[in-house]
């Protein structure tokens, strides 16, 4: 996927440009993935608008978290072609966390020289304020909801857990995909006890068969997913048990998180699966149309308990 690092950042540096404005003046730009910075912030994030997306109504908005690799534009392009016209306007934020030292350098980034030289301080911090700011400038000039979902996964996890930990008031509902965690970025103090804490949907997803090169990293994930859980519900969180996604591969699940989305937002089944469809159809010749077959539905994801109760035993 190309990144157009110009246009929306020219129009983040210019300051009193609105992303609704820009929309409206420069619609060709935001057909595709575009990269922005936070108003008031130097976050940078990724922004994939829905199709048919207008000023006149309110949008559900996921904010997606990749792995350790930081690909932010390839992470987000897996939930673009999942979404087909679903309504979900979906940003993936420059965060730093999701990863360790090595794999946090500024190759990974879009931010300048100078922004990634004044990024040495506390991480979650950083990112507790930009994602702040992020949301709120989605929700002022996208008319984005004023609490999105939230998603990520292996080391995006790092990330993810935290967000939950410390601030479940922020989240529609969060969804970690095999992930990973330290405890990172969050001790004694920084456990929210707000009270929105105790109903914030929490769902954990789990690939169902993961290849034999991600075969190693799968039991560090479940140990890790299985001690944010403990203490989720040590803290006043009631995640729900994990959901194992039969024959899904060590990845995003951008199919299964989109899916679990659309129970929350109301979306039925039938009609997720024909908004699922709608993007791949049009994007396709009349003639190919025809010719190909209609897509299998994809089988809904599974509670495994006999599997989940394994994974949560683990020390």
């Amino acid at each position: 996927m190309n990144i157009d690092r110009n246009f929306p950042v020219s129009v983040a540096l210019a300051g009193g440009v609105a992303l609704a404005t820009a929309l409206a003046a420069h619609p060709a730009d935001f057909a595709r993935t575009s990269v922005h910075r936070a108003s008031t912030h130097p976050m940078r994030y990724h922004l994939a608008l829905p199709r048919g997306w207008k000023a006149d109504r309110a949008w559900p908005v996921l904010v997606v978290i990749p792995s350790a690799a930081r690909d932010f534009a390839g992470n987000l392009e897996a939930f673009d072609s999942a979404r087909g016209a679903r309504p979900y306007i979906l940003v993936a934020p420059e965060v730093l966390s999701c990863g360790g030292a090595r794999s946090r350098t500024r190759d990974h980034y879009s931010y300048s020289a100078a922004e990634w030289d004044s990024l040495q301080g506390d991480d979650f911090a950083f990112e507790d304020a930009g994602l702040a700011v992020v949301l709120a400038d989605v929700h002022r000039e996208l008319r984005g909801d004023t609490r999105a979902f939230l998603t990520g996964w292996e080391a995006g996890g790092h990330t993810v857990w935290a967000q939950i930990f410390r601030h479940p008031e922020r989240w529609r509902g969060v969804a970690p995909v095999t992930t990973n965690y330290q405890s990172r970025g969050v001790t004694a103090s920084s456990f929210s006890r707000a009270p929105e804490r105790a109903t914030l949907p929490i769902q954990p997803f789990r690939c169902g068969a993961p290849s034999a090169d991600a075969m190693q990293a799968i039991p560090y994930c479940d140990q890790q997913t299985a001690q944010a859980l403990r203490e989720a519900r040590e803290h006043g969180f009631a995640p729900r048990p994990v959901r194992m996604v039969p024959g899904a591969d060590h990845g995003p699940l951008p199919e299964a998180v989109l899916a679990w989305c659309d129970s929350l937002v109301r979306i039925s089944a039938p009609k997720a699966r024909r908004l699922s469809r709608r993007r791949g159809r049009s994007l396709r010749s009349p003639r190919s149309r025809r010719s190909s077959p209609r897509p299998a539905p994809q089988a809904a994801p599974v509670d495994h308990s006999p599997a989940i109760a394994r994974i949560e035993r683990v020390h």
